[in-house]
């Protein structure tokens, strides 16, 4: 962190200890929504022993922006929010029309959105992703390279409390069609997510070969489709089929990820 990025840290949480906040606490806050929008200041980051670390200051600037923004006209139609939206490069970016992207929000070069997406504030996507038709992107969501995040999925966000982890999915990742991952769940390097898996902080992650049990976290190179575990009330003496991801396999990088999850559909059970 550079010493102009700490006394920027420093304000932003003396602000947002205030319950008055002074005439120039706009332009204090816009600057690190500035950083955020070009990627220089982020939420979350990698820490050196490879753990993702939180920075709250930062969504700190980001609940003081909606304090302090006024509700506004958004590109002369009919939408009004406390966000303008944020402006790319088609050198850079293919987005397509009536996706929206809030200022705030990172897009790296190469990345692809289909419409109609919408990413909010705060989230980071990194290079060569592609964001399907129909998905959202929550805030402080981070994406890294060369995702797929399949039509219809729900990348959850979460701005409060401050220090809670946003849903991060790490680079190479695969996540199919109408897929919910929330709660500040980490889906690690590699990863592939099938179609209709939903997993929160509290979702049973079943390794199938091992027994072994993930909660908030898809281990890196697992392949995850969605199951079940069959549970029997004491009360009642029935039986209920709870929802619970199963990793059926591993994959090998190398290996595309759509078919290493068709390969491992064919020959699962």
């Amino acid at each position: 962190m550079t010493v102009s990025q700490e006394h920027l840290e420093q304000q932003i949480n003396d602000l947002f200890a205030m319950e008055t906040l002074p005439a120039n606490a706009l332009v204090v806050v816009e600057q690190v929504i500035d950083a955020l929008d070009d990627g220089s200041i982020t939420v979350v980051e990698k820490a050196a022993s490879t753990q993702w670390h939180v920075n709250v200051w930062v969504k700190k600037a980001i609940l003081l922006y909606f304090r302090l923004r006024p509700t506004e006209q958004i590109e002369s139609g009919p939408f009004f929010d406390k966000v303008p939206l944020k402006t790319l490069s088609p050198a850079t970016h293919r987005i397509v029309p009536f996706s929206s992207i809030r200022k705030g929000a990172f897009i790296a070069p190469k990345v692809v959105v289909m419409a109609p997406s919408f990413i909010n504030i705060g989230a980071y996507i990194d290079e060569g992703s592609m964001v399907d038709s129909l998905v959202l992107v929550g805030s402080c969501a981070r994406i890294g390279k060369n995702v797929h995040i399949g039509a219809g999925t729900i990348v959850g966000g979460v701005l409060e409390p401050p220090n809670s982890q946003p849903v991060i999915i790490e680079d190479g990742a695969f996540i199919g069609g109408n897929c919910g991952i929330y709660e500040g769940c980490l889906v690690e390097s590699n990863a592939v997510v099938a179609a209709g898996t939903i997993i929160t902080g509290g979702t049973p992650i079943i390794d199938i070969s091992t027994g072994e049990e993930f909660f908030g976290r898809v281990p890196k190179n697992a392949v995850v489709v969605p199951g079940g575990r069959l549970k029997t009330s004491a009360h009642t003496d029935s039986s209920f089929v709870l929802q619970t991801p199963l990793i059926i396999k591993k994959r090998d990088p190398r290996v595309s990820a759509k078919v290493a999850l068709e390969d491992s559909l064919r020959s699962f059970g």
